[in-house]
C-alpha cells in the first residue's frame, strides 16, 4: 500500500501538518512564559524603584522643610544681614544651637553651614569664622548660581550631597547669604534596597552622576557607562528595556523623579531571569513530544482512510494498466483526464458563445434596420433572454467627428469603429443593453432604462455618453459625437429609435464637434419659417467677381451664422446649403466656366456637402472646394475678357482718332457700362481712356508735322480741337515747345 506516491504524500503532509503546530505551540509557549517571567520581574523592580523614590524624596523633602523653617526664623533673618562683633557671642551661640538641632539622626544631616555674603562671616560645625577668605566666598557664591531659591547639588566623585538655599528665602532681589546642608551618601545608601543576588538598585542625579554604589560585582564601570548612555538616549520618564552587551544582556528598569530629576535604576542580569524559565522549557518539551507522537499515529490511520476512496475511483476509472504506470500518482493521472475533458468542454463553449455573440449582433442589426416583424422580434428576444418587462430603452449612436490631425487615416475608419464598439461594451453592463454593433460606419447601442423616470434615464444616458467620449479620447485620441433617441417601451420601435439617434447627430452643424445630442433637445418645438439670406448671397457673389476672397470668406461666415440663428430642422439647413451651392455653380456656368477642375460631377459636390457634419467643416469645404476655385476661374475668365475689351477700345482709338471719340461711344459699341470700361481700360493699359486718346493724337500730330506740309490749324482741325490755340497750348504743355518750333527743330536735323 505504501508504494503509492499519493499515499506517501498524504502521510508526509499529515506529519508536517502535525509537526508545525506542535513545535510552534511549544516554542510560543516557552517564549511566552519567558516573557511573562521577565515582565513580572520588571513590574516588581518598578515597584521597588517607586518605593525607593518615595523614601528618598521623603527624607529630602523633610530636610528641605527643616532648613526652610530654620531659615525663615527671626534669628536667621536678622543675622544674615548684619555683621558680628565680640559682644554678639550670644547671638552666634543661638545660631550654632539652631544649626546643631538640624543635624538629627532621622534627617541624616552631617553638617549645616550658614554664611553671609555681605559681611563675609560663616558658621558651621567647625565654628564661627568672622571673615571668610576670598576663595571661600567665591566657592559659596558659585554654589548659588542657579535660578531657583534652592537646589540639591551633587559633585562628581563627592561622598555627600548638598542642599543649597539662598537667603533670605522670600526676597527675590539679590542674595544676602546662603545655608548649605550636607547629607552623606551613605545616608542615601541606607534607603536603597540591599542587593539580593538578582536585582541591583542604584540612583543617578539629574546629570547622571552615580549617587549610590553598585553592589553586583558583575556590573563593571563599562556596563554602567552603557546604562548611562541608554538613559540619556531615552525620551520617556520610566520604562523597562534590555541592553545587549558583548558578554551578556542587562535588564534595566528605570524611573525619573519629577521632584529633583534623579533617576532610579534597577539592574538585573538576563541570564538570572532565563534560569527560572528553564524548568518551564523542559516541561513544555515533554508535553509537546507526547502530543506529537499521538497525533502522528492518528495521521497515519487517517491518511489510509482518506486514500481508500481515491484508490477505488482510480482503479475503476483507469484499470490495471494505469496502476502499473509509476511515473505519476493517482490524482495526477485523474487530473490530466479531467483537464483534457474540461479543455474540450471549454473549447466547445467558446465556439457556442462566439456563435451566440454573432447571432445576437445579427439580431440587433436587423432590429435597428427594421428588417424584423413583431413575431420575429419576440421570438429572438426570448431566445437571447432580452426580456425587459416594462422597462423603456433608447438608442445611442456614436460617430467619429474627424480623423484630421490624428495618427489615423481614412482607411482605418472601420477598424476604429470596432475599437469604439469594444470600449462601449466594456463601459456598459450586459444586463443594461443589447449587444453593441457597428452599422454603416456608426457604433450603435440599444440601452435599457432601469429607472422609474425617463428624465432620470436621460440623465444616466448623458453621463454614460460623457464617459464614452472621455474614454475614447484617452485611449484612441479621437473626438466623437453621440446621438441619443427618445425612450420607447416596445422593441418593435427599435428602427425608429435608431433613425432618431442619426437625426440628432445631424445637428452637429449647430453645436460643433464632440457633441452629445438628444433628439428631444435638438428638434425644434414648432416649425419656423425658413429664411434664405439672399442679400448676403448677392454680396458674396459680388465679392467673388471683384475678386476679394477675404471679403467672400467673411460673407460666407456671416451667411452660415444667419442660417443657424433660428432652430430649424436639419433638412432645412441642408436645403439652404444646397441652394447656395447651386447658385454659385450657376454663376460660374453663366460666366462660361466649369467649377469641376478636378473632374468631379455636380452630383459629387452635393454628396460631399450632404456628408458634412459641423459648421466648421461646412465653411472650410465651401472655401476650399467652391470659393477658391471659383475665384481662380473667374480671374482667368475676366483677365481674358478685360484684355479683349481693352484691345477693341485701342483699335477704335487708332482707327477713329480723327472723330469725336468718347467713353460712352465705346460702351455703346461694346455693350458694356462706361464705368466698367473705364476700370478695365485703366487696369489693362495703366492710363485713363481720355489720356490715351490725347497721347495718341499728339503722336499723330508730331508725325504729320514731320512728314506732311499741313498747317498747324489743319492738324488741329483734323484732331478735333475747337481751335488751333487749344492744340498749340496742349502741344507746348506736353513737348515744351510749339508745333512750329517742333517742325523747325526736327526738320533742320
Amino acid at each position: 500500500m505504501y508504494k503509492s506516491k499519493y499515499l506517501r504524500r498524504i502521510i508526509l503532509f499529515s506529519m508536517i501538518l502535525v509537526t508545525i503546530p506542535v513545535v510552534s505551540l511549544g516554542i510560543l509557549s516557552f517564549f511566552k512564559a519567558k516573557g511573562i517571567v521577565q515582565e513580572k520581574v520588571n513590574e516588581g523592580n518598578m515597584q521597588v524603584l517607586t518605593q525607593t523614590e518615595l523614601k528618598v524624596e521623603q527624607i529630602l523633602q523633610t530636610i528641605d522643610n527643616a532648613i526652610v523653617q530654620f531659615s525663615n526664623s527671626k534669628l536667621v533673618s536678622e543675622s544674615i544681614t548684619r555683621g558680628f562683633e565680640a559682644r554678639d557671642f550670644m547671638l552666634v551661640t543661638d545660631l550654632a544651637n539652631g544649626l546643631y538641632k538640624l543635624q538629627s539622626y532621622d534627617l541624616g544631616i552631617s553638617n549645616v553651614q550658614l554664611a553671609s555674603f555681605a559681611h563675609r562671616w560663616t558658621l558651621d560645625n567647625s565654628g564661627f569664622m568672622q571673615s571668610m577668605t576670598d576663595i571661600e566666598l567665591k566657592t559659596l557664591t558659585e554654589r548659588t548660581q542657579f535660578a531657583e531659591s534652592s537646589k540639591w547639588v551633587t559633585n562628581e566623585g563627592a561622598s555627600h550631597i548638598l542642599l543649597v538655599k539662598k537667603l533670605p528665602i522670600n526676597i527675590y532681589k539679590g542674595t544676602s547669604g546662603v545655608i548649605v546642608a550636607n547629607v552623606p551618601n551613605y545616608r542615601l545608601q541606607k534607603l536603597i534596597p540591599e542587593y539580593n543576588g538578582e536585582s541591583d538598585t542604584i540612583v543617578f542625579d539629574a546629570d547622571y552622576r552615580l549617587l549610590t554604589r553598585v553592589s553586583n560585582p558583575d556590573f563593571s564601570q563599562e556596563k554602567i557607562d552603557q546604562v548611562v548612555q541608554h538613559l540619556k538616549a531615552s525620551t520617556v520618564d520610566k520604562g523597562s528595556n534590555e541592553i545587549r552587551l558583548q558578554d551578556g544582556s542587562i535588564g534595566i528598569t528605570y524611573k525619573k523623579s519629577a521632584f529633583n530629576g534623579w533617576v532610579y535604576v534597577s539592574l538585573v542580569s538576563i541570564e538570572q531571569i532565563t534560569k527560572e524559565s528553564g524548568a518551564i522549557g523542559w516541561y513544555t518539551f515533554y508535553v509537546c513530544t507526547g502530543v506529537f507522537l499521538i497525533l502522528l499515529v492518528l495521521s497515519l490511520i487517517g491518511s489510509n482512510r482518506i486514500y481508500t476512496p481515491i484508490r477505488l475511483v482510480f482503479e475503476s476509472a483507469a484499470g490495471d494498466k494505469a496502476i502499473e504506470n509509476r511515473n505519476e500518482d493517482e490524482l495526477q493521472f485523474i487530473g490530466k483526464h479531467i483537464v483534457s475533458l474540461r479543455t474540450s468542454q471549454s473549447r466547445l463553449l467558446d465556439q457556442i458563445q462566439g456563435h451566440t455573440k454573432q447571432l445576437k449582433e445579427f439580431f440587433v442589426r436587423k432590429l435597428l434596420l427594421g428588417e424584423l416583424n413583431g413575431q420575429e422580434i419576440k421570438e429572438k428576444s426570448e431566445q437571447f433572454q432580452y426580456e425587459w418587462g416594462g422597462d423603456s430603452y433608447c438608442v445611442l449612436t456614436v460617430q467619429i467627428d474627424t480623423l484630421a490631425g490624428t495618427r489615423f487615416q481614412e482607411n482605418d475608419h472601420d477598424l476604429l469603429m470596432f475599437a469604439v464598439n469594444n470600449i462601449v461594451s466594456e463601459l456598459t453592463l450586459p444586463e443594461s443593453r443589447l449587444e453593441p454593433v457597428v452599422i454603416g460606419g456608426n457604433q450603435v447601442t440599444l440601452l435599457r432604462n432601469r429607472t422609474s423616470s425617463s428624465e432620470q434615464g436621460k440623465n444616466d444616458v448623458y453621463a454614460l455618453s460623457e464617459l464614452i467620449q472621455t474614454t475614447v479620447k484617452e485611449i484612441l485620441g479621437l473626438q466623437i459625437s453621440i446621438g441619443i433617441s427618445g425612450f420607447y417601451t416596445n422593441l418593435n420601435r427599435g428602427a425608429q429609435a435608431y433613425r432618431e439617434s442619426l437625426e440628432a447627430l445631424k445637428y452637429r452643424i449647430r453645436f460643433g464637434e464632440e457633441a452629445i445630442l438628444h433628439v428631444e433637445d435638438v428638434l425644434p418645438d414648432h416649425r419656423i419659417q425658413t429664411i434664405f439670406p439672399e442679400w448676403i448671397e448677392k454680396q458674396l457673389i459680388d465679392a467673388l467677381k471683384i475678386p476679394d476672397l477675404d471679403k467672400a470668406q467673411q460673407l460666407l461666415h456671416e451667411f452660415l451664422t444667419v442660417m443657424l440663428r433660428d432652430p430649424i430642422r436639419h433638412q432645412e439647413y441642408q436645403m439652404i446649403l444646397f441652394r447656395l451651392l447651386a447658385d454659385l455653380i450657376r454663376e460660374i456656368q453663366n460666366a462660361g466656366e466649369n467649377l469641376q477642375a478636378s473632374s468631379q460631377e455636380d452630383r459629387q459636390l452635393f454628396e460631399q456637402l450632404f456628408n458634412l457634419k459641423t459648421i466648421a467643416e461646412t465653411e472650410s469645404w465651401f472655401m476650399k472646394t467652391v470659393l477658391e476655385p471659383m475665384v481662380t476661374l473667374l480671374n482667368k475668365k475676366w483677365e481674358s475678357q478685360n484684355k479683349n475689351i481693352s484691345e477693341h477700345m485701342i483699335e477704335i482709338i487708332h482707327e477713329e482718332f480723327e472723330s469725336d471719340l468718347t467713353l460712352d461711344l465705346c460702351a455703346t459699341r461694346l455693350n458694356y457700362h462706361p464705368n466698367y470700361l473705364k476700370t478695365v481700360f485703366r487696369k489693362e493699359t495703366g492710363v485713363n481712356f481720355s489720356d490715351y486718346v490725347s497721347q495718341y493724337r499728339l503722336n499723330q500730330a508730331k508725325k504729320w508735322l514731320l512728314e506732311t506740309d499741313m498747317k498747324v490749324s489743319q492738324i488741329a482741325e483734323r484732331l478735333r480741337y475747337q481751335n488751333s490755340q487749344n492744340f498749340i497750348r496742349y502741344f507746348r504743355k506736353m513737348e515744351d515747345m510749339t508745333p512750329g518750333d517742333y517742325r523747325k527743330k526736327y526738320l533742320d536735323h
